[in-house]
């Protein structure tokens, strides 16, 4: 295959935007496709084009975070993003292009490398320094070039439209309630375990300071009205009344949902709203199987419902290698939406033999 760069005009990247959101929304009408946002001279654009007339395009970006940062749980400390357009006849094809013309800038130009946090690589995915791509998960003809390059799929942004109350399911004797400030810990535990299985997973890096990021951002989240935190306990011990740490029930799983006006961050990822964003679940593993994360889904659908209406759309994110996680939020109604390519700068860059 012969691959030449493009230098697009800005007709040209009108055109390729155009077709490039006609071919998706054929695919995904959920997913929303942003203007690309880059003019013909951007030093960041980067395009390439095939004899049968294939391109693609896109804009390159490169960011770092401290590695005591709350952001470097979820992303390697050097991160280099691309943005990227593709049409015409083999996409498969512009889409490779793309990749191996985006490797070989990165490898020119990779920057100095970040210092680390001295923890050992546990997943899949880059710690220190990878490459990332946002693909939607319904254009299956672009997921032979990414895994042909080398990038491996990590997590889902997973989507649910409505707040439908799913049909009547057994349950295992759980009591869901509002989470309190005495179920702080307990939370934070919850959540640190779920980050460290997500590390296994490629979803989730678990830094030194993980423990402390956690602690403020549970607090703040249960101590903040707007966010819907909720927990399930065992019946009996919640039948025995008091606080929660004069009773030492066991929290046998949380969910934490954040309202529109907190979730701007991933709304503009889809065409539909309001968006409501799902940002923890977890359910201890004895107790798993029992129906307690279905209860804990359904109270929070439920708020969801009240706050923002039948209509609204919940996201959420989650390992795409996680054997929990994906059969569960099937279940529950959700389903890929746009999924996160890594790859580390320090493996192998390029397509694989």
């Amino acid at each position: 295959m012969t691959t030449t760069a493009w230098a697009p005009d800005a007709d040209d990247l009108a055109a390729l935007e155009a077709e490039h959101r006609a071919r998706l929304r054929a695919l995904d009408p959920l997913v929303a496709v942003p203007d690309l946002g880059a003019a013909p001279d951007d030093a960041r654009l980067l395009a390439v084009r095939l004899p049968d007339g294939s391109r693609a395009a896109g804009l390159l970006t490169a960011g770092d975070v401290g590695a005591d940062s709350p952001t470097a749980l979820f992303r390697p400390l050097r991160e280099h993003r691309l943005r990227a357009r593709a049409a015409g006849p083999d996409v498969p094809g512009a889409v490779a292009a793309l990749l191996a013309a985006w490797a070989a800038r990165v490898a020119g130009d990779p920057g100095t490398p970040p210092d680390g946090d001295g923890v050992r690589q546990v997943g899949p995915a880059p710690r220190d320094h990878g490459m990332v791509l946002l693909w939607p998960s319904r254009d299956v003809e672009a997921v032979a070039a990414l895994a042909a390059h080398g990038m491996r799929p990590t997590v889902h942004l997973a989507a649910r439209r409505g707040t439908a109350p799913a049909a009547s399911r057994g349950r295992a004797g759980a009591v869901v309630r509002d989470a309190t400030a005495d179920d702080v810990p307990a939370l934070v535990a919850h959540q640190l375990a779920e980050l460290a299985y997500d590390e296994l997973v490629g979803a989730a890096r678990v830094r030194p300071g993980a423990r402390e990021h956690l602690a403020t951002q549970v607090a703040g989240a249960v101590a903040n009205p707007a966010t819907t935190f909720l927990v399930a306990t065992a019946a009996r011990a919640e039948a025995r009344g008091g606080a929660s740490g004069e009773r030492g029930e066991d929290v046998l799983g949380v969910v934490a949902v954040e309202p529109p006006e907190r979730s701007g961050a991933v709304a503009g990822t889809v065409t539909a709203g309001p968006v409501s964003y799902l940002v923890l679940l977890h359910v201890t593993g004895a107790a798993r199987g029992a129906g307690v994360g279905g209860a804990l889904v359904d109270a929070a659908l439920a708020r969801v419902r009240e706050r923002a209406g039948e209509d609204a759309v919940v996201l959420l994110h989650h390992g795409v290698l996680n054997p929990l996680s994906a059969p569960f939020w099937a279940r529950q109604g959700f389903r890929p939406v746009l999924t996160t390519w890594e790859l580390p700068v320090t493996g192998p860059v390029g397509p694989t033999t």
